[in-house]
Order: structure tokens, then C-alpha cells, then sequence
């Protein structure tokens, strides 16, 4: 135990305390004692600090303290230091002792103090030191009071210990004023290559993995590299380009960074995110000192030289073996190994993008592009990316003679383009307003339904007249002729007929290849042959292949009027009979007794006229099963609900109402959830009607818990008992950390979460005595979403 020199408060020195602990008080003894030795000093040079004035008749004492102690003020301390009580105890002849060095000493540290206070705030000891400096304030603040007590030995201490304080802060600040920084490989495409100063070889680099200074980036034949900066400033390496970051360094105070990097082979161009104060990127070019005030510009370096364009208003200035140059918007130069940068030269202007369409579909994986044509290019850069800020690039293709490219393999989504076209030098002109194109994996066939004719009627007419509908944008032939297709995708056709059975193809195909073909048949009969039809409504496989989801079937259709039709399985017994009515309709429920059987149907027409026609019932009971990859979350925080799987034997799949699509069986489907309990519900149909239907229920939770309040009961044998009350409608985590701060101590941890009581509690021991403040907490409900609490 040990009272400070000051009479401040007692310190308590545990061996048992954490190492930090003990080293923080163990530089406050050493701080103490050193300002106990310049007291003792101060005061055991008191005899020969003191000169001793006779005071005059008619004189005045704050004269005297003003020419002696510089404080006019200052006069009781005379008093004091004399032994008197009131200045009219002062005689004529009465010799006073002035104690000129104890107050020089004291005023003197109380100002250095406070200018070595002013510079630790002046670089930013308020952000990055603050607890350092917070003691340094406190420290002046008591030297202040005790300079107006007149405790000059005091105020000295306590100056010393401020300013002590004051210049740990300042080199605290000044360390966290200029830090190394990271940047991130943001994309890649192909093999992107890197090495640390610390590696001996080349290693790949992942995507989002972490890069350093002095790290080098190479990317190989058909590769780009993205990397992104903190201040969302990004560069894109090309093919075979070769980079090293040389530095990264970051003033958070200022909210500024600033990057070198050295191109040793290659091409890259740049796009430098943040305000105009914030971005800073330096470029090493052999042989070329540039100055790039540019937000978006592009470099390459090789055998013959460097190369330099300018997409921006702010300038690139260029400075080559004595020769300076300024490139402006969409300017580029060429300088040559050993040489001097030739003249400016204006980059060629974008070419116009074709096709596809702004937002056109393409189908299975290949994209037919096309752009128009620019004078004096020598070729063109192509670039693909999936997002419109080409941040994440799927192709980038340069040199291309012609102004069109087929991309193959894509995947499914959304993607965008531009292109650049290239100059004599391969300076890359303005790059073309992007568009997009939507890549979608069609394969199911489009639909097709026909109108006229009826299945398997007789006509006494030599011509008929094809109608039906198609999915919009279709194309639909008739036994190989082309139909009028209108823009709903209704179609018509005049076919002539010959006599006997004619057989009628109708074949739809739409934009993706895919195609949808039905049969059917039709007569064109002179004579009195009766002619059997079969209902539309009928699921069937072909025109007389009929499919059934039960033991039997329901057959319908119509023949000549009044007729008597008797169906006969392919055994020969009878299996079903009944009658047309006046209209020559009919229905009769058929039993089946096995998965696939042949039927033939004998027609009597009233005259007595037998005539014969057969069909095929094949049975399919299976309902189609829905199988999700991952089971849904009952609670989330993200907005989007991703839905995948698989659904096998169904031919229309619902998702919430809406028809999704299938790809191989597959589904991949994103869902928007609303705020509270969203219900998603699937359903599944095959051909005949066999029905599945899925349901589950997902809450989506976007809103942090709600802090409601907090207590802190003790200290009680150095612990206190720290409860924090919350509320969210979904539940809360079960701990939340937290910070407090006793006396001089910060205290971290976690509060356990007590469901019966509804809030946090924990008891904290404590080392140090004084005020226990809590200064934050962090909630965070079960569905993830946090929020940080400060109290001040």
C-alpha cells in the first residue's frame, strides 16, 4: 500500500494482479517517485529560490508580487510564505521572503503541460488515446486547483504527471496516424497468382483472400485480377500482367489512404472510389514519373515502353526524360524504351453494342455478341462481367479483329458487356455503355395447345382450318407449312384433306430451340362410317395413348348419333358398353386391371353399321415428390430466401401461385420474404393429375433488440452485480458482451441471458475501487441482427 506524494488517493499492489496491471502501476510508482525526487529538489534549493525585499512605506504588495512572481494575484502566497494573515500585518521595514522559484517552477509546468495537451489533440489523441489523454486533462485540471490553493509543490506533481501523459497520447496518436493497411483480391478470373515478401515462390491466391505491402500479383493467359482497396478504390490486372504493391498506408483521422503500386509487366486500369481528399494511388513505371490525379485510367508496361490513357476530367501528368505532358479526358501516349513520350493521341470513340438487345435473353450457355464497327481500329476489347460495375468479371477478351464474339459455357443469370476499340498502338478507346443480357438454361419445351380440329373427326369437307395457341414468340408449322402466328402465339393454317385418315403434325418452337409436337388424325369420309372422337380433356401420351391415375379411367368423347359403342380389353372379354346420345356424345367409366393395356371399340350405328377403332390406357399413380436441398429457416434476417431442389415426374411446378421452371428435375429459386411470418408453399403436378403440396413457415426478422435499460448494484467485497434489460419479439441471444469501466480499470465480458427474469445479469470482480460505469453492450436477438449500445 502507498500514499502518492500529492495526497491524492491510496494504490493498492497486488503480486496476484495480471501482468498488465502490474506493469501500469508499476510505471506509476516509477512516475511518482520521479516526481517526488524534482519536489524534493525543488524544495531543497528553497533557501537559495527565495530573495527577501524590504517593504516600503506607501508600498504595494501586489506590486511587488507582480514584479517578483509575475502574478500581481499572487500576493496572498507572500503572505503565506511569511507567516502573516492579512497584508495590514505588512509594516513599513518588514523584510518579506518572495518564493520566486516554487511558483516559477509550478506556472511554468502547468503551461508546458497544457501545450503538450494541445499538440496530443491536435493529431488526433481524442480518437486514438483517449484514455491517455482523458488522464492528462485530469491531471492539469488538478494542478490548476492546487495552484489556487497555493500548493505549489502539488501543482507541480500534478503538471509533471499531465505532461507525462500528454506526450504518451501524442506517440500513441501519432503510431495509429499511420497504419499498414490490407487490400482484398476481389475478383479473379482464370489463375491469378501472388507472393508475400516472407514466401519463397509463387503460390494462387482464392478469391476475398488478403494482400499486404510489398505483395506481387501475377495473373496468366486469360486471367483478371480485381483488387479492391478500403476506400472501394479498385484495379483490375489483365492477362499476363505482373504488380507489386508496394504500399498501403491508411490515416484514419483524416479518412484517407493512399497505395503504391509498381507495374513490372502487364496492363492494368483503375477506378479510385471515395471522396476527391481520399483517393491516392501512386503508379511505378520504369523510366516515368506520373502524377495521376485520375479517377479512371489505364497503364501498361513492356519490352517496347510504357502506355498511358485517361477516361477522366483530372489529369495524368506525365514527366519522361525531360519531357512533361498532361493527358486530359480521353487522351492516351505511347512512350518508347530510351526514349521521349511522343505527342497526345485522342482514343478512338466506343463502338455502338448490337446485339443481343439491352436486357435480350439468350439461351443455353452461349451468347452470340456484336457491336458496330469503328474507323482506324485495329481491333477491339471485349469485356462480360456479372454485375453493371464489372466488378465481378466472366470474360475479358482483347484483340479481337472482328466486331463480334461468341461467349460459350455460361451460366445461368444476368451479365453485362462493353467494349473498347483498339488503336494502332493498342491504346484502348472509350469503353461503350454497358449492357445486359440474361442467359437462361431453357429446356423445357413451350407450350402448345390446338384448337381445331377435333381429334379424330370426320370430315365430309375437303379442307379444314388448323387454330390453336403457343407460348408467345414461338414458331409454329402444320405438317411442315408455317403457321400465321400472331404476337399471343394463337396460329392458323388451311389444310386440305384427302380421303381416308390424314395424319396432322403441329410442331411449336420457341427462341431457345426447344420444341412441342402434337399428333392427331382426322377423315375425310364420303361415306356413312361412323367415326369415333375422344374428349380433349382426356390425359394421353399420343392421340389413342391415353394415361389414367386410378384403377380406371373415364372415356368420353363422341361418334354418330344414337350409336352403340362396346370396349373390349385385350383378352377379348367385354370390358365397358354404353350409348351415344342424340349429339353422338358418351362417357363410361373403364376398369383397368393392368399398368399398360390395349382396348378395342366396336360401333353399331343405328342403321346397324359395325365399325371398329382402338386406343391404349397406360396407368401412372405416383405422385411427384418434392425434395429441398436444405430444410428452410424457421427465423432469419436476410430479406432473400433461397429455395432449391429437385421435383421429380411433375410437369408444372407452383412456387407461392407462380409456375417456376424446371431443369433437369431441378429447381433454383429465390423467394423476397416480408417483415414477420412468411408461408411458402409448393405444388407439383404431373400429366394426369397426380398432386403433391408442400408448406413450410419462415419469419423474417430485421430489427435489432430493443435496449430498455440497465443497473448496477454494488461494489460489495469488489463485485458488483451489472443487469441489463432487452426486448425482441423473436427472442434473444443467450449472452451479450459488455464493457464497464471502475475507476481506472476497463472491465470486458459477457451477460448471461435469465429467460424468467427477461434480461442480462453478471457479477464482475473488480481490483480497483471508484465509480463502475457500464459504457457498452452489445444484443443480438436468434435471428442474428446486433446492435451496439454506448452509454455515456
Amino acid at each position: 500500500m502507498l500514499w502518492d506524494a500529492f495526497g491524492m488517493r491510496w494504490k493498492v499492489f497486488k503480486p496476484e494482479q495480471p501482468l498488465p496491471v502490474r506493469y501500469a502501476r508499476t510505471r506509476w510508482i516509477v512516475r511518482v517517485v520521479c516526481v517526488c525526487a524534482l519536489i524534493q529538489v525543488s524544495l531543497a534549493a528553497k533557501a537559495d529560490a527565495q530573495i527577501e525585499v524590504a517593504f516600503k512605506s506607501g508600498g504595494d504588495l501586489r506590486e511587488i508580487a507582480q514584479t517578483y512572481l509575475g502574478d500581481a494575484d499572487l500576493w496572498p502566497e507572500i503572505l503565506k510564505e511569511n507567516g502573516l494573515r492579512d497584508f495590514t500585518d505588512v509594516q513599513a521595514g518588514t523584510v518579506l521572503s518572495i518564493p520566486i522559484d516554487a511558483v516559477a517552477a509550478a506556472r511554468s509546468a502547468i503551461a508546458a503541460s497544457l501545450e503538450k495537451i494541445q499538440q496530443a489533440n491536435e493529431i488526433g489523441a481524442q480518437v486514438f488515446a483517449f484514455s491517455e489523454i482523458d488522464a492528462a486533462v485530469t491531471q492539469h485540471d488538478e494542478a490548476l486547483i492546487a495552484q489556487k490553493k497555493g500548493n505549489w509543490s502539488g501543482a507541480l506533481a500534478y503538471a509533471v504527471e499531465a505532461g507525462e501523459l500528454a506526450s504518451e497520447a501524442f506517440a500513441r496518436a501519432k503510431r495509429s496516424r499511420d497504419q499498414a493497411v490490407e487490400a482484398r483480391l476481389s475478383d479473379r478470373q482464370g489463375w491469378v497468382e501472388g507472393q508475400r515478401p516472407e514466401e519463397l515462390g509463387w503460390d494462387d491466391r482464392e478469391l476475398n483472400a488478403t494482400l499486404v505491402e510489398e505483395e506481387k500479383i501475377r495473373t496468366l493467359s486469360r486471367s483478371t485480377a480485381q483488387i479492391t482497396f478500403r476506400d472501394s478504390g479498385r484495379l483490375r490486372l489483365n492477362a499476363n500482367s505482373h504488380a507489386v504493391i508496394q504500399q498501403m498506408r491508411a490515416d484514419p483521422l483524416k479518412n484517407r489512404e493512399d497505395a503504391k503500386v509498381s507495374l513490372v509487366e502487364g496492363d492494368f486500369y483503375a477506378l479510385l472510389g471515395g471522396s476527391p481528399g481520399r483517393k491516392a494511388l501512386k503508379v511505378d513505371v520504369p523510366d516515368v514519373n506520373a502524377q495521376i490525379d485520375s479517377g479512371d485510367f489505364w497503364v501498361r508496361q513492356d519490352d517496347s515502353g510504357a502506355k498511358f490513357t485517361n477516361y477522366d476530367d483530372d489529369k495524368v501528368e506525365i514527366d519522361a526524360r525531360g519531357t512533361s505532358l498532361s493527358l486530359g479526358r480521353n487522351e492516351g501516349i505511347v512512350i518508347r524504351s530510351g526514349a521521349a513520350p511522343a505527342g497526345k493521341v485522342d482514343l478512338l470513340p466506343a463502338p455502338g453494342l448490337l446485339e443481343p438487345a439491352d436486357d435480350g435473353l439468350v439461351f443455353n450457355s452461349l451468347a452470340d455478341l456484336s457491336w458496330s464497327r469503328v474507323d482506324d481500329a485495329a481491333g477491339y476489347w471485349l469485356e462480360v462481367a456479372r454485375d453493371p460495375n464489372f466488378n465481378e468479371m466472366a470474360d475479358s477478351v482483347t484483340g479481337l479483329p472482328d466486331p463480334r464474339f461468341s461467349l460459350q459455357n455460361l451460366e445461368l443469370g444476368d451479365y453485362f458487356w462493353r467494349v473498347a476499340a483498339l488503336d494502332q498502338f493498342g491504346l484502348p478507346g472509350a469503353r461503350s455503355l454497358a449492357r445486359k443480357f440474361v442467359m437462361r438454361v431453357d429446356m423445357a419445351p413451350p407450350f402448345l395447345r390446338l384448337d381445331r380440329p377435333l381429334s379424330e373427326r370426320v370430315y365430309r369437307e375437303a379442307s379444314i382450318e388448323v387454330e390453336g395457341e403457343s407460348e408467345p414468340g414461338a414458331a409454329v408449322t402444320v405438317n411442315g407449312v408455317a403457321a400465321t402466328v400472331a404476337q399471343s402465339g394463337a396460329f392458323s393454317l388451311v389444310l386440305m384433306l384427302t380421303p381416308g385418315a390424314n395424319r396432322i403434325d403441329v410442331l411449336a418452337e420457341d427462341p431457345a430451340g426447344n420444341r412441342t409436337s402434337l399428333a392427331l388424325e382426322v377423315a375425310h369420309l364420303p361415306d356413312a362410317d361412323a367415326l369415333l372422337t375422344f374428349n380433349q380433356a382426356m390425359p394421353r401420351q399420343s392421340a389413342r395413348h391415353f394415361i389414367a391415375n386410378a384403377a380406371e379411367l373415364t372415356v368420353s368423347g363422341a361418334t354418330d348419333a344414337n350409336s352403340y359403342l362396346r370396349i373390349y380389353g385385350s383378352d377379348g372379354g367385354l370390358r365397358a358398353e354404353t350409348a351415344s346420345d342424340g349429339k353422338g356424345q358418351f362417357a363410361l367409366l373403364l376398369p383397368l386391371r393392368a399398368e399398360a393395356e390395349d382396348f378395342k371399340v366396336k360401333i353399331v350405328s343405328a342403321s346397324g353399321y359395325e365399325s371398329e377403332d382402338a386406343f391404349k390406357v397406360s396407368q401412372d399413380l405416383a405422385a411427384p415428390e418434392i425434395i429441398l436441398d436444405s430444410a428452410l429457416p424457421r427465423l432469419t434476417s436476410v430479406e432473400w430466401l433461397p429455395v432449391r431442389g429437385e421435383v421429380k415426374n411433375a410437369a408444372r411446378v407452383l412456387l407461392n401461385g407462380r409456375d417456376i421452371p424446371l431443369k433437369n428435375d431441378r429447381f433454383d429459386e429465390v423467394l423476397t420474404l416480408t417483415d414477420g411470418r412468411n408461408t411458402v408453399e409448393m405444388s407439383a403436378r404431373d400429366d394426369v393429375g397426380n398432386v403433391v403440396v408442400e408448406s413450410w413457415q419462415v419469419t423474417l426478422d430485421q430489427t435489432p433488440p430493443v435496449f430498455v435499460g440497465h443497473s448496477i448494484q454494488g461494489p460489495e467485497a469488489g463485485r458488483v452485480t451489472i443487469e441489463v434489460s432487452a426486448e425482441d419479439q423473436n427472442g434473444l441471444a443467450k449472452a451479450a458482451p459488455f464493457t464497464l469501466a471502475a475507476g481506472g480499470e476497463e472491465v470486458s465480458g459477457y451477460l448471461k441471458y435469465n429467460k424468467l427474469s427477461r434480461s442480462y445479469r453478471s457479477v464482475v470482480s473488480l481490483t480497483s475501487a471508484g465509480a463502475v460505469v457500464l459504457k457498452s453492450v452489445e444484443l443480438q436477438d436468434d435471428a442474428g441482427n446486433q446492435t451496439r449500445v454506448r452509454i455515456n
